[in-house]
């Protein structure tokens, strides 16, 4: 499974505003310490500010901040506030119908592989990625 690089920085955005909860940050200094293309990344704080991960708050003394703490934000709610599905219904080899009673050649194979990544997308928060403030985000 790979994110998308919406997912990738949704994640990496989100991480960094945990990491620095201490203040406010402009998309401008986002863009600066998480070398993320700009137009872009303003798309996605708007979605997140939308979607209630996200505070925006506007003066001097105004920025982004998480709107909720960082243990009550799992990855599934991440995805589904940039509008990205878990995709566990979704056929790994692509076909329209694959169920017990249509399986693909690969359909056994993916059954418990797919649902530990639902477990992983509904009880990893934001805070369990960064418990070591080395891990790179």
């Amino acid at each position: 499974m790979h994110f998308s690089k919406t997912t990738e920085y949704a994640i990496r955005v989100l991480a960094y505003l945990h990491r620095h909860d201490e203040t406010s940050h402009s998309v401008n200094v986002l863009h600066q310490e998480l070398d993320l293309p700009y137009k872009y990344l303003t798309k996605l704080m708007t979605e997140l500010v939308k979607k209630g991960l996200v505070n925006a708050s506007r003066g001097r003394e105004g920025g982004l901040s998480l709107a909720r703490d960082a243990h009550e934000i799992y990855l599934c709610d991440i995805l589904e506030a940039i509008g990205e599905s878990m995709e566990h219904e979704r056929c790994i080899l692509g076909f329209e119908k694959c169920d017990a009673s249509n399986p693909c050649a690969l359909h056994d194979q993916w059954v418990k592989p797919k649902e530990l990544i639902e477990t992983m997308l509904t009880t990893t928060s934001l805070a369990s990625l960064l418990q070591n403030r080395e891990t790179k985000l």
